[in-house]
């Protein structure tokens, strides 16, 4: 059973004391003050938030780590989040344009094992893309606490597929104004929060009242909020977002909120930024946040991502730009899906097969 936050607080009558504070505040949280934006406001607000998007740094550098929680009863508010052995441990350098040169050094990852052989897995790697070729190297593998080496590698001719979920998912990158929606793709067709806001204000989302910008206290800031629309009686998505003006329109909040056939609420997602760094002028990184998602199958309990960066700089006039390069360990099998060859470093790519797979 999950311990309950009021567990250990007696008589029953502060129990219910404290529960309906906590209540209350979830309910003051909801009720915030609101004032919603015309079109001719919004219109002069997308330049500045271009503008922020634009503001971009030629390297940064972040250290970080993330774990694994669950929660049955979102809406309890007496139920404490429980934590899980997933964790991630990782240290990551980008050079801050999308789809650009990135590595990321995953020293110590724990993920769940549905189905395995043990409840959880544990692993080590790098991945990295030079601007021209990727490569991942594993370094480890096995049951959690019970690792092996795994002493292998390859060489691809684009950005890797572990690298883009990796990178997005353990950095805050998916938690910025600039890198939020996680696409690779330059010019007119990336999807922004500016483009996100001229569609709110296109003459077909007018004439619908689809989308609804507004100023808003959100966790005790003023921010500009903008989402979709509650449709009375409607099934659609609630999709919010709030940016904090003040600080380089960084992103504090988000929900994704489906309704059930009941008339329920179902949390898809739901994300909370609570710390923010200015890493380099104009730029605020997330350093602390929390991201919600929904169960994935009938009666799993609710899972939460705890997201914090130790370290995070910012354009270092020494930066290297090899380490982009992930470097191959003598002894490492490598597989080049470029060349088409594969052998062990400290070999001659070269050589005969046999000699190869010694």
């Amino acid at each position: 059973m999950p311990k309950r936050c009021c567990s250990n607080i007696k008589p029953t009558l502060q129990i219910a004391a404290t529960c309906i504070l906590l209540g209350a505040s979830t309910i003051a949280e909801a009720q915030k003050s609101k004032s919603v934006l015309s079109v001719e406001d919004v219109n002069a607000l997308i330049p500045a938030i271009e503008a922020a998007e634009r503001h971009l740094f030629s390297n940064l550098k972040i250290d970080s780590e993330a774990w694994g929680e669950t929660k049955a009863n979102l809406s309890d508010p007496c139920e404490l989040w429980q934590r899980t052995p997933v964790y991630v441990s990782s240290t990551a350098w980008f050079d801050g344009h999308p789809g650009g040169k990135a590595r990321i050094d995953v020293h110590k990852q724990v993920l769940e094992w549905r189905n395995g052989a043990a409840p959880y897995v544990e692993s080590s790697y790098s991945a990295g893309f030079d601007g021209k070729y990727g490569r991942v190297v594993r370094h480890t593998s096995g049951h959690s606490g019970e690792t092996f080496p795994l002493k292998e590698a390859k060489i691809v001719a684009d950005y890797p597929t572990l690298l883009r979920s990796s990178f997005m998912s353990y950095t805050g990158s998916e938690l910025s104004l600039q890198f939020f929606f996680n696409n690779d793709e330059e010019g007119p067709n990336r999807r922004t929060f500016s483009r996100f806001f001229r569609t709110a204000i296109s003459p077909d989302a007018l004439k619908d009242k689809a989308f609804e910008v507004a100023l808003e206290k959100f966790q005790g800031v003023e921010c500009i909020k903008v989402g979709l629309r509650d449709q009375e009686g409607g099934r659609a998505p609630h999709i919010s977002y709030w940016l904090d003006p003040a600080r380089g329109f960084a992103l504090l909040g988000h929900d994704n909120i489906s309704i059930r056939e009941d008339g329920g609420e179902r949390v898809s997602m739901r994300i909370r930024v609570t710390k923010l760094k200015e890493v380099t002028p104009g730029i605020w990184w997330p350093m602390e946040a929390t991201l919600i998602s929904s169960p994935l199958r009938a009666g799993d309990p609710y899972s939460r991502t705890v997201y914090r960066a130790s370290n995070v700089v910012a354009n270092d006039p020494n930066f290297d730009e090899s380490i982009f390069s992930v470097p191959f360990p003598d002894g490492y099998l490598i597989d080049d899906q470029v060349s088409g060859k594969k052998y062990r470093v400290g070999e001659d790519p070269n050589a005969p097969k046999k000699q190869q797979e010694k």
